[in-house]
């Protein structure tokens, strides 16, 4: 029997039986023996199928192309593999094999999936006990069999924080427990899609005559009973057959009767609070059974398993929170490296601008850009949601931003465009408000454009604020096709201050989940106008009132804040 070997990703080390004549690969289940879901795989991508003693590769007209040992198989041209061939899909990697790769008894490395038969069965099954009653029943096995079993786990398991080096030594220290057992298995249930993962496999043959007998790798019996393990893991109770080939009790399975199972015991990884990790199974053919005292033992095992194994995938996850921490990081650092490093340099005038996402990335966004007539266009966005989809959409829209600025001729225009790009792109319940303009240093002019953004306040030399910009404030950038974006002039004096900001700003909430800028309180502008002193000065002032008012509560959104204007003569 040919397999399949997953030699990159998640499921790395993953075995596929090759079990039909042709085994097709694609993204559709409906298709497809091998599902495989990464973006660009056709629906039927490629097949194997078996011709005599060979095997070939076809592809099946797939829009990205199949490969092995990356040469490009082409439509019509079947490939002949040879064992240890790399097929690339996309982005998925396996290795072929015409037989199970490795031979008897070696120890296996990764997690292989279940690829089993079909059992539906849900009668009730001969002898089984509630596992979470294992310390109790295990007290009436003999002392120095408990005792060598306990000691024998615990003595394993203690300094082991992997998953994938517990569960073989989990049956390495079973298989001395049990001499009658010929096949071991440990099955876990995957966290997100609850598949069937075998984590560890031990195969001892059996002597069956006065000479010993070696069974080829690929005829090593490796299936198990897809119903009888869900029926443990869902009634989480042990089961032990002393005949399974003969015990009406047991489900209708195929590898019972084609591996001829005499005796067998299936038992549940339970953590204290009663959650299935998965199970533990023995199974013989010879005539030498498993009886009551030898489930007792094999459930108190489990019990002290269980823990090892929660002990491992709790640390396995932290390994992999801080892996995301340090990512998380990086990107950070990495989009602060897209937003300006310092403000413009202006004579007479002067710029202040601050950004600070929720999290660690974010999805506002503030740009200054030079343009020519010593003019220069501001820009402050704001992505719909927070985080990671938020900060990679921005980063894309920060490039489109500065071509559209540096391309079209007016802030209203630069808008339109920008809005006909996000819009067929279809990227569904995202959008961008946008506060765009172009200051004018010479005439003292700021012409700005709204795509659904917040209006902007300027502060008067006199102290009066001027809330601008809501008039003219169209759709936010992606909701709809064709929108024609109007425009507006702000003229400005010396000792003017035009302050943009994102919702980040007005949406501050106190301990008392009240707004910092509410409709009826309006503490942004009353704020602004008794604030004297320039852009910097102005900036500062907001950052710290928004401090101390939502002083105990939580960041909910990103901030950015522009402020800029005529100094004072």
């Amino acid at each position: 029997m040919a397999y399949l070997k997953r030699a990159n990703g998640d499921s790395v080390g993953q075995l596929i039986e090759l079990r039909a004549e042709r085994s097709v690969i694609g993204r559709s289940p409906e298709y497809c023996h091998i599902v495989l879901d990464p973006n660009g795989v056709s629906r039927r991508h490629a097949e194997i199928y078996k011709k005599g003693e060979d095997f070939y590769l076809a592809d099946l007209n797939s829009r990205n192309q199949t490969k092995v040992n990356n040469a490009k198989v082409h439509p019509g041209v079947d490939h002949r593999l040879s064992p240890g061939d790399r097929i690339n899909i996309c982005d998925v990697e396996f290795l072929f094999y015409p037989r199970l790769p490795g031979a008897a008894g070696d120890r296996e490395s990764g997690d292989v999936l279940i690829v089993s038969e079909n059992d539906d069965h849900d009668e009730p099954l001969l002898h089984t006990f509630d596992a979470s009653r294992s310390s109790a029943l295990a007290s009436a096995v003999r002392p120095e069999v408990k005792l060598k079993a306990i000691l024998e786990i615990t003595r394993e398991l203690s300094t082991e924080l992997k998953i994938d080096v517990v569960a073989p030594k989990i049956l390495d220290a079973l298989m001395e427990l049990f001499p009658q057992a010929e096949r071991l298995f440990l099955i876990l249930v995957e966290p997100d899609t609850k598949r069937l993962i075998r984590k560890a496999f031990r195969f001892r043959p059996m002597r069956r005559s006065n000479f010993a007998t070696t069974i080829p790798a690929d005829e090593i019996p490796m299936s198990i009973s897809r119903s009888l393990v869900n029926h443990v893991l869902g009634q989480k109770r042990a089961v032990l057959s002393q005949d399974a080939g003969a015990d009406k009790n047991l489900p209708t399975s195929a590898s019972i009767a084609d591996l001829k199972i005499r005796s067998v015991m299936c038992v549940p990884l339970l953590t204290p609070n009663r959650e299935a990790l998965g199970i533990l199974q023995l199974d013989t053919s010879d005539r030498k059974q498993f009886h009551q005292e030898d489930l007792d033992v094999l459930a108190a095992v489990a019990s002290y398993a269980a823990i090892s194994i929660q002990n491992a995938q709790m640390h396995e996850s932290l390994l992999e929170r801080e892996r995301i921490n340090r990512d998380l990081k990086l990107a950070e650092q990495v989009q602060k490296r897209f937003l300006p490093q310092s403000t413009p340099s202006i004579p007479g005038y002067e710029f202040f601008a601050h950004y600070d996402p929720a999290y660690e990335v974010g999805g506002d966004y503030y740009d200054f850009v030079p343009l020519p007539g010593d003019r220069l266009a501001i820009a402050l966005g704001d992505v719909s949601g927070k985080g990671v989809s938020a900060a990679l959409m921005m980063a894309k829209f920060s490039g489109d931003t500065r071509f559209r600025i540096l391309t079209e001729k007016s802030p209203a225009e630069a808008a339109d465009a920008l809005n006909s790009v996000l819009y067929s792109a279809g990227i569904e319940e995202k959008f961008i408000t946008l506060s765009l303009g172009v200051l004018d240093p010479a005439a003292g002019t700021f012409t700005f454009a709204s795509a659904g953004h917040l209006p902007i306040l300027v502060r008067r030399a006199n102290g009066l604020v001027e809330e601008i910009g809501e008039d003219i404030a169209g759709f936010p950038l992606g909701i709809v096709g064709e929108s024609s974006y109007r425009q507006t002039e702000v003229k400005l004096a010396p000792g003017d201050v035009v302050s943009i900001f994102s919702d980040g700003v007005t949406d501050a909430r106190n301990i008392r989940e009240e707004l910092y800028d509410s409709r009826e309180k309006r503490r942004l502008p009353r704020k602004i106008a008794e604030t004297a002193g320039g852009a910097e000065i102005v900036g500062r002032t907001i950052l710290q009132d928004i401090r101390e008012y939502s002083s105990g509560h939580m960041q909910v959104d990103d901030i950015t804040l522009i402020c800029f204007g005529p100094t004072a003569r």
